[in-house]
This record gives C-alpha cells, sequence and structure tokens, in this order.
C-alpha cells in the first residue's frame, strides 16, 4: 500500500469513525442549550434568602409566586400582572383582604402538591420567627413586601387570604417581584427534607424550569420542566445556563466566540463592533437608576452644606452623554425614570462647581478635604461603574473634595451596606430604582437602618416612613404622586441621597437567538427564547 493510499485509508476511518460518532451523538445535539452571560456572580438561591437582579433572573424561573409578571409583550409599559399559582383573587372593599383562589393540580419538582398548607409553610418560613424553618434575614429583605402584613389564614385546600393593616396601592406587583429576596414558593418537603441552608444546593420550585447545578463562580445551569403546569408559558429551550461574567470584554469575546448565546450590558464602547460581528443588539427602557449615598455620621457630610457642594459638583448631562454613549439620561433626586412619581423637570441642585466651592467654603473647608468613596463593580445592566467613579472622583475634586476609591463585587458590596457605610467612607453609589416605590421602602424608611438593609447612610428621618404608608395607602395615582413629591421634596432639602444616570437595559445576541424580548423591568422572561 502506498503513502497516498495508506492516508486516504485513514482519512476515511476516521470519517466513518467521526459519522458514526455524529449518529451516536444526534439525540444529545437536538436538545437546544441557551447559554447567558450576566454582568455579576449570583446570590444565593432560595428566594426568601437572596439578593441581587441577576439572581433573581435565575430565582424567577425556578420558583414562582400568586401572581406574575407578563415580561413576554416587551414595550415600554408596565408589565401586566397575570394569574401563576393563584388562579384568580379578590380584594376585600376595604382593600385589606386579599383571598386567593390557588391554582389545582400544580406540583413543586419533587412532586409535593401546591396548595394553601404550602402557602402556609412558606409565610411562616418568610414572617414568623417561631416557625421550625424560620430564615432570619427574610424579615429585613422582604419588609418591601411584608410591612403592611396583619395576618393570614388557610381557608380551605385551595383558597388563602391575607390581611393586611391597610391597604397597599402595590401589593400585587410587590408579590411579583425580588432583588431583595421574593415572596416565591419553595417546596415544604425539600425544606424539611434539606433544611433551610440545604435550599441552595436543592432550590426546588414550581416554575418552568428546574434546578440542575450550581457551580458556585460560574455557572447555574437550569432544565425545562416538562411537567410545568403552564403550557403558554413552557420554555423553547431545553436547557439554560447562566454564567456570571463581571469582566464586560470577557462577557463580549464570550459572545463572539460563540461560547455565550447572549450577555448582558456590553460596553457602550463595543456596540458597532458587536453588530458587525452579526449580534443583535436589543435595548430598551429600565426603571434602573444610579443613587448616590451619603453617610450623615461621616464628620464632614454631616453638614448639610457639604452634602449639596457634593450634589452641585456633578457634570451629570456629560456623565451620561460619555459614560453610556446615548444609552442614559441624567437624572437628579430620589425618584427613579419608570417609577412613580417621577417628574423629568425635577432637579434637587444645579450644576455649579464655583458654588460648590463657595459652600464648602462657607462650611469651613475653603481648601476641601479628604474621603474615601465605596464602590461595586456592579450587577444586572450595570457598566465600567469603576469609570463613572473615577468620572465623579474628578468632579469632586474639581471643587476640594479629594475621594479615594475602593471596588467590591456586587455581593460583598451589599453586605456592606447593610451593615452601614464604615468610618472614613463618604459617598458610595450602586443602581436600584423599581417600577415600584417598593425599594424607598428599603431605602430611606427608618426600619431600614443598619443592621438591615439598605439605609445604608444613616438617614434617620421618621417622616419617611410615615409618607411611605401614605402612600401605600392611597387609592389614586395622583395622591401617590403627590406623596412621594413630598418625600422627594424632604430628601432633597436635607440633600440626603441623590442621583445622577438612568440608564436603559442593553442585550447583546447572538445571531441565531430567537424570542428574545425585553421589557422595562430589571429581569427577563427566558421561556420563549431558544436559537435556530
Amino acid at each position: 500500500m502506498t503513502r497516498l493510499s495508506r492516508s486516504l485509508c485513514l482519512f476515511l476511518q476516521g470519517t466513518a469513525l467521526s459519522l458514526s460518532l455524529a449518529v451516536t451523538a444526534a439525540p444529545a445535539l437536538a436538545e437546544t442549550t441557551l447559554v447567558v452571560a450576566v454582568e455579576a456572580d449570583f446570590s444565593r438561591m432560595d428566594p426568601h434568602a437572596s439578593r441581587t437582579w441577576n439572581t433573581f433572573k435565575v430565582v424567577r424561573h425556578i420558583f414562582e409566586s400568586f401572581v406574575e409578571e407578563d415580561l413576554t409583550k416587551g414595550g415600554d409599559a408596565v408589565p401586566e400582572i397575570v394569574p401563576a399559582l393563584a388562579e384568580s383573587w379578590e380584594v376585600s372593599e376595604d382593600g385589606k383582604s386579599y383571598t386567593f383562589h390557588l391554582r389545582k393540580g400544580v406540583t413543586f419538582h419533587d412532586g409535593t402538591p401546591w396548595n394553601a398548607e404550602a402557602a402556609k409553610f412558606n409565610m411562616d418560613r418568610m414572617t414568623n420567627p417561631e416557625f421550625e424553618f424560620f430564615v432570619p434575614s427574610a424579615p429585613g429583605l422582604l419588609s418591601w413586601v411584608w410591612m403592611d402584613l396583619e395576618s393570614y389564614e388557610v381557608v380551605d385546600e385551595f383558597t388563602f387570604r391575607i390581611n393586611l393593616k391597610q391597604p397597599n396601592a402595590e401589593f400585587l406587583r410587590r408579590m411579583a417581584a425580588g432583588g431583595s429576596g421574593s415572596p416565591r414558593m419553595v417546596s415544604p418537603e425539600a425544606v424539611k427534607t434539606y433544611g433551610n441552608d440545604g435550599i441552595e444546593e436543592h432550590p426546588i420550585g414550581t416554575g418552568p424550569f428546574k434546578f440542575v447545578e450550581r457551580v458556585v463562580g460560574d455557572r447555574v445551569v437550569i432544565e425545562k420542566n416538562e411537567g410545568y403546569w403552564n403550557p403558554d408559558r413552557m420554555p423553547k429551550s431545553d436547557k439554560i445556563i447562566l454564567r456570571g461574567i463581571p469582566e464586560v470584554a470577557t462577557r463580549e469575546l464570550a459572545l463572539m466566540s460563540g461560547e455565550v448565546d447572549i450577555i448582558g450590558t456590553p460596553s457602550p464602547d463595543s456596540i458597532e463592533m458587536l453588530q458587525a460581528q452579526g449580534a443583535q443588539i436589543v435595548t430598551g427602557k429600565s426603571p434602573m437608576f444610579y443613587v448616590m449615598w451619603i453617610n450623615m455620621k461621616d464628620p464632614h457630610f454631616k453638614d448639610v452644606r457639604v452634602r449639596q457642594a457634593m450634589c452641585m459638583a456633578i457634570n451629570r448631562e456629560d456623565m451620561a452623554k460619555f459614560q453610556r454613549k446615548g444609552f442614559a439620561v441624567p437624572t437628579w433626586g430620589i425618584l427613579n425614570p419608570g417609577g412613580p412619581g417621577y417628574d423629568p423637570a425635577f432637579k434637587d441642585c444645579e450644576y455649579d462647581p464655583e458654588g460648590a466651592k463657595a459652600l464648602l467654603a462657607e462650611a469651613g473647608y475653603p481648601d476641601g478635604f479628604d474621603t474615601r468613596m465605596d464602590w461595586t463593580f456592579g450587577g444586572g445592566s450595570d457598566v465600567n461603574t469603576r469609570g463613572d467613579a473615577e468620572w465623579l472622583q474628578r468632579d469632586f475634586a474639581a471643587v476640594g473634595i479629594r475621594a479615594s476609591i475602593e471596588m467590591f463585587d456586587n455581593n460583598t458590596f451589599w453586605d456592606m451596606m447593610t451593615a452601614g457605610m464604615r468610618e472614613g467612607t463618604g459617598l458610595t453609589s450602586a443602581s436600584w430604582g423599581e417600577s415600584t416605590f417598593a425599594w424607598l421602602d428599603q431605602l430611606v424608611t427608618t426600619t431600614a437602618l443598619p443592621q438591615n438593609c439598605c439605609n445604608s447612610g444613616y438617614y434617620d428621618n421618621p417622616e419617611m416612613d410615615r409618607l411611605l404608608s401614605e402612600a401605600r395607602a392611597t387609592a389614586t395615582q395622583e395622591e401617590l404622586d403627590a406623596k412621594l413629591h413630598e418625600l422627594r421634596d424632604i430628601v432633597a432639602k436635607d440633600m440626603a441621597f441623590t442621583s445622577y444616570y438612568a440608564a436603559n437595559s442593553v442585550y447583546a445576541v447572538g445571531p441565531t437567538v430567537t424570542g428574545f424580548v425585553l421589557a422595562p423591568q430589571h429581569w427577563i422572561d427566558l421561556t420563549t427564547v431558544t436559537k435556530e
């Protein structure tokens, strides 16, 4: 046999082996696996103890609540509230009692039946300190949902009632939300079997996807729940791998190489390059904006004139223009675009560096002072947060506020925020804002002061509690907006918080991906997504 014929024979043998392997592997190749890279690693998988929007992007696919937001329509309108584990409900005339008629025939992923006793088990776990499986962190994390809770009861096998101390205009929408805990239902049998801590490795809900595995620092894998109760929301993909990749350049390279199919928040500088590589750029409005906390215990920032000077030092217009390249708008004050009460004409200060210098001199700092900024590398929809910090650092330095920067991963950052801003830190910032005003209950109230989350700058003003309670009890949008404007104006006068820009949501999607829809929310629905 010649060398050529021997090579040809080996080539044909190799080809036959490859074909044989391909035939053998065909069933596995038929499975659709979608890989999604988000901006940070995930927090806990237990919905009653989890944090961050990125974590909720996973949690909301495994666990469900009485109601859900329909994120499949897209557009700019606030997503509709639709039935989920409750197929219907009634609200009492006084707005304080919600009677949920639970969906029959639903089981958790481990076969445990969903019924009113399962609902009570979960309510006990979130709110009852005497309950065997109570989650100690739940009251603090979930105060935005349960702060008006008075009682709850099993009416019959498939009827469950929740009674509130006062009406809450946003109660159903808050039931569908997450990010700082989430009122979603965990299998009671799973908790009894694995214990509270074991739910991290065995997160068992009723949702359209089942948990497969988690490799901390790398990925979470979920797969289609073939027994899911809602055929209209049956996932289009068989498996989804969610990866936390904080470095934006690494996310972009992973998309271009085909390692991942969807990435959250590419760099604004990379949009044209990604499009040239065949990526689809999907963008839309978001309720997210960047909030600035000010340490009211700090010797410098105790003086309201110093806080006002800080606000006046920020060139918001240029920051939004150049940091996000047209995917952001400047903001002022404590109310976010896309949330109730927002007024785009409102400003809590004007950009006035010379005026800021004069205020600092009046406060006793003619030569300025040194401070520190604690910053997060960010999570959902965040990109180049270090660049934001450095921009602000330059603006502050121009008026005499000399700030060093320390950066933290997102989970560590929020643990620190729960404990309160540390000594020597004058300023810190992160993205927040919601389509409800529930987040304000965690930001400005006295119940959110350290060691709760996240009135981390020690703004101790009981008027915030009163105004938010009255806002929750309002009957009309006009009444609600009026209460929130009153709160906004007090915060601005005290200069306890400010903001600097609001960013659009931006995703880069591979050319073979179909069905990706972006609603004006911090999280997404992956049931509609697959690839060709």
